[in-house]
């Protein structure tokens, strides 16, 4: 996934505060939950529940964002 994409939802995610959530899909079909995002080359850095967990780039395919508001999600491919 372009790393401007993953940029844009992680700005997003940084500005609705607590209780929102980015769920990243990999390419295996594993969705991985982040409560910050942070990208660095080919690689994104994500942290949930005090853990951080890196994934290639390119084997994101796709992302959900999840407000902290019941009902508003986006999803970006």
């Amino acid at each position: 996934m372009d790393a401007a994409i993953i940029e844009e939802y992680a700005q997003k995610l940084r500005a609705a505060g607590a209780g929102a959530t980015l769920v990243l899909f990999s390419r295996d079909g594993h969705e991985h939950p982040a409560r910050s995002v942070r990208t660095v080359r080919d690689l994104v850095y994500l942290t949930h529940d005090g853990t951080e967990t890196v994934i290639l780039r390119s084997e994101i395919v796709a992302i959900r964002f999840s407000d902290a508001k019941p009902g508003v999600s986006r999803v970006g491919f």
